[in-house]
């Protein structure tokens, strides 16, 4: 915070020549009416003034400035009970001698009042969401993160590549939503192919070409990016009859 300091001098005459003012703050200055002096950690200063070197008439004034913290508007949030719906909540540790209001705003669905709220989005994809944290004193602070909200992938077990037009792929798609990348192991653990993409296809093949043949395989699938919940980081095992 910054504040301006001016002297008004009630003597009938210009008889003050100097003067030395001392903040509170670690801060001086020599001017008459400083303008620009900064406050930037929380607590209650005491400011004083010597005019004409006359420690004698020192002015004092205890506890003239008190900083209140600035609580960050920071939150956190993760998933619930589906994967269209997510808890949000202020992260950051509050003053006791403060009163907070929230104000969270979510894209396409409106306003809420809470420190923590449960929102359920209509469809998969990205949302701005922005909270505002205001206390008794006048302070505001505000953040705005944006959510990528994930569809739910359904991931087959078995697939037969034998060329029928029926269930002849191993197939993930997030519909567009998220890159993702896939990795298909043997049983012993040897990597045998992989790809990246919204939709992602293994048709029995090593990525060199060779014809696998029937028998358990294990996959594993992530998302590239834009998955802090580690909402499509999967594994499993996968049947291959062909």
């Amino acid at each position: 915070m910054k504040v301006k300091f001016q002297f008004t001098s009630t003597a009938t005459t210009d008889s003050i020549r100097s003067y030395f003012w001392d903040f509170g703050n670690g801060q001086t200055d020599t001017l008459e009416s400083p303008d620009s002096v900064v406050y930037d950690a929380a607590g209650t200063y005491t400011p004083s003034l010597i005019y004409n070197n006359r420690s004698d008439l020192k002015i004092v004034k205890p506890g003239l400035i008190s900083i209140h913290h600035t609580v960050p508007a920071n939150f956190a949030y993760y998933d619930s009970v589906s994967y269209l719906t997510y808890v949000f909540v202020h992260s950051e540790a509050l003053e006791n001698s403060a009163t907070y209001t929230y104000l969270w705003d979510f894209e396409g669905i409106g306003t809420r009042p809470g420190s923590k709220e449960i929102i359920t989005f209509p469809e998969a994809d990205t949302f701005r969401v922005t909270l505002t944290v205001s206390d008794n004193f006048g302070c505001t602070s505000t953040v705005e993160q944006i959510v990528e909200v994930f569809e739910k992938i359904n991931i087959q077990n078995v697939f037969t590549p034998n060329d029928d037009s029926f269930n002849d792929v191993f197939l993930v798609s997030s519909n567009g939503g998220f890159p993702l990348k896939l990795r298909i192991f043997t049983r012993s653990g040897t990597l045998i192919y992989e790809t990246e993409g919204s939709t992602l296809i293994w048709d029995g093949y090593t990525a060199s070409g060779q014809q696998l043949s029937s028998g358990i395989y294990f996959y594993t699938l992530e998302a590239i990016k834009g998955d802090p919940n580690k909402r499509y980081t999967k594994a499993g095992f996968l049947y291959m009859f062909r």
